[in-house]
């Protein structure tokens, strides 16, 4: 979501600052005694003073309007992704937590340590840790057979953190052709 909010962010800061640079060229226009260059302002003005709210043109803005404004509302009020992952703690004063890339690292590294697997891709989500794994072996039976080494490592890692919601983990292992 994060990403979503700085792209809508860049979008609406370069529509505001095309929208002030043209604002910006019609006033000097006019200061030097020539008609606005980008935007009929009058023009605009005299459309507006003779629109009603029964003008299917209004009545469209409006509709999309606030359809924009209902979609971004539902994407602010969607829950976003926990940036850290709380751990338990015998003081409650004590706020401990855990960045979901330590996460992310810390399984991953369980994962890769053991034997037959080549690489793992963790994603940490607010209740499910997500291990896909890739063994060495030619055959999907191999591979298959590792799969409770690799979800007994990172579930014990995963245990080891002591987190105070422990996430659901699930765990693929697909073969990969040397």
């Amino acid at each position: 979501m994060r990403l979503l909010n700085r792209l809508l962010t860049l979008i609406v800061s370069l529509a505001l600052i095309a929208g002030a640079i043209v604002v910006v060229v019609d006033v000097v226009a006019v200061l030097t005694g020539q008609r606005p260059t980008a935007v009929d302002w009058l023009g605009a003005y005299r459309w507006a003073g003779q629109a009603t709210w029964a003008d299917l043109e209004v009545r469209i803005v409006c509709l999309l309007l606030a359809l924009v404004g209902l979609v971004l509302l539902g994407m602010e009020l969607k829950p976003r992704r926990p940036a850290r992952l709380t751990t338990h703690s015998d003081d409650p004063a004590t706020d401990a937590a855990y960045t979901r890339r330590g996460v992310v690292q810390t399984v991953q590294t369980a994962v890769t340590d053991v034997d037959g697997i080549d690489d793992a891709a963790v994603t940490v989500r607010r209740r499910r840790v997500r291990v896909r794994a890739r063994a060495y072996a030619r055959e999907p039976a191999p591979a298959a057979a590792l799969r409770d080494s690799v979800t007994q490592a990172a579930r014990s890692r995963l245990d080891a953190l002591q987190l105070r919601r422990p996430p659901k983990l699930t765990v693929r292992i697909s073969a990969r052709a040397h």
